[in-house]
């Protein structure tokens, strides 16, 4: 499988908060025979032109993170025997001034995952930028929350797992991600007053949790940026959704699709969804619609 560089760009209209990917494409490759679970080297390149020469995001951790969760085994010693690699360049650059002394930072992240019998499997470009038409107080701790909060990073063990597993497109790997989460919300069990007590250290706040709705939030947009129609089925589902920015994402999203099923669904949402927002959203879809 071959996929075609992605850059998820955050730009134009969406501004900062969401990334843009160019169309992927793949061919299934010939079934290959990996350990069990699969072993990734893990081979990180990080540089900034910030002070002291020094990433302050602990990128390598995170990946090795996502990827364990994933269902990978992982390995930064190229001389452990492994399965694929995994080759991640971070890059923090000066961007644009933003006021006297100080200047945002870009981060451009370009991934490539080989297979040494089979080659090439993935090749993905992530770019994030600050929002320079605001007044930004830390602009180096809002693009490092932008990055993780894109879903092309956030779903980066998935978005993997998909290539290698299920040979997916990019595309349909991101389905498959967001998809997933969905189900891990509704599936998700209520702590009762018997639950045995947490210890301290499984009560530190994670992460992934803390980025999650603005990275399911930017996945559904990317679905409507890209209008594959295999993400109709599941942008509809999110119109059921208890929070109210994912369900008014899903109709814009679905909004892009020049499909009929599209006008029979904004008209149970603008019939039925209990937020405003989101049934004006649906009413402005249905009027451009009869327009056409």
């Amino acid at each position: 499988m071959r996929l075609l560089f992605l850059s998820s760009v955050l730009l134009v209209g969406l501004t900062a908060a969401l990334p843009a990917a160019a169309q992927d494409t793949s061919i299934e490759p010939p079934t290959a025979e990996f350990r069990e679970p699969p072993v990734i080297y893990l081979d990180v390149h990080a540089s900034t032109w910030r002070a002291r020469g020094r990433v302050s995001f602990a990128l390598a951790p995170a990946l090795k993170s996502k990827l364990t969760s994933a269902g990978f085994a992982v390995t930064q010693d190229p001389e452990t025997p492994h399965d694929l690699t995994l080759t991640v360049d971070y890059r923090e650059e000066r961007g644009k001034p933003i006021s006297l002394g100080l200047s945002g930072t870009e981060i451009t992240c370009l991934v490539t995952l080989d297979d040494p019998r089979l080659g090439r499997l993935l090749a993905t470009r992530i770019h994030e930028a600050p929002t320079y038409t605001e007044l930004v107080t830390a602009p180096y701790v809002e693009v490092v929350e932008k990055f993780q909060e894109n879903p092309y990073f956030y779903f980066f063990g998935e978005l993997i797992r998909g290539s290698v597993e299920d040979h997916v497109d990019l595309t349909g790997a991101l389905i498959q991600a967001l998809a997933h989460q969905l189900d891990r919300e509704l599936h998700k069990r209520v702590p009762t007053p018997f639950d045995t007590l947490l210890s301290p250290a499984e009560t530190f706040p994670d992460l992934d949790l803390h980025y999650a709705s603005r990275a399911q939030e930017n996945a559904v947009r990317e679905l409507g940026r890209l209008k594959d129609s295999r993400a109709i089925a599941l942008l509809e589902r999110l119109m059921l959704h208890p929070d109210r920015q994912i369900r008014l994402s899903a109709v814009l999203a679905l909004g892009e699709f020049d499909v009929p099923s599209v006008a029979s669904t904004m008209t149970r949402v603008l019939q039925t969804d209990a937020d405003s927002a989101v049934r004006d959203a649906a009413n402005s879809i249905l009027t451009r619609a009869s327009t056409r």
